[in-house]
């Protein structure tokens, strides 16, 4: 059974409970860097001291279609570039925010409420919740995909 979530088309990699897996971890500015490209690298790299002409180009081809086939059809993955960071009290509903620092998969902001502890509860789409220390900066992202 596939969740649908409002206001968006399904993101790649959302997972039953909400949550969205994302693929890359490196960004510069706003650019993110597609983990892709460190699967080519890698392919190409690791080959090269075999001393064949062709066999790094025939391995990071390889690598880059072993990886593309790994976050769209055997573990889906979203791609996301992070925003700049915030009080976790300043977000809002329909927000996507990472849920582990600057990498990670991310969810949807469904509700914020403060318990009686002065704690900052961040409800997920899906019903994941999220207690806060108060004063804790977050990571809102742009999904791509």
């Amino acid at each position: 059974m596939t969740m649908q979530l409002p206001r968006v088309e399904t993101p790649h990699g959302l997972r039953p409970n909400g949550i969205v897996r994302t693929t890359g971890w490196l960004q510069i500015g706003r650019t993110p860097i597609s983990s892709g490209l460190w699967a080519v690298l890698a392919g190409f790299f690791l080959t090269v001291p075999f001393g064949s002409s062709w066999l790094p180009f025939l391995a990071a081809a390889l690598a880059f279609a072993g990886w593309k086939v790994w976050v769209r059809r055997l573990r889906p993955a979203s791609r996301v570039v992070n925003l700049d960071a915030k009080p976790a009290t300043e977000l809002w509903p329909g927000e996507w925010v990472r849920l582990y620092g600057t990498a990670g998969p991310v969810g949807e902001v469904e509700e914020l409420e403060v318990d009686n502890a002065g704690r900052l509860r961040v409800w997920l789409h899906g019903d994941h919740q999220l207690p806060l220390p108060p004063g804790l900066w977050v990571r809102p992202v742009e999904l791509r995909d």
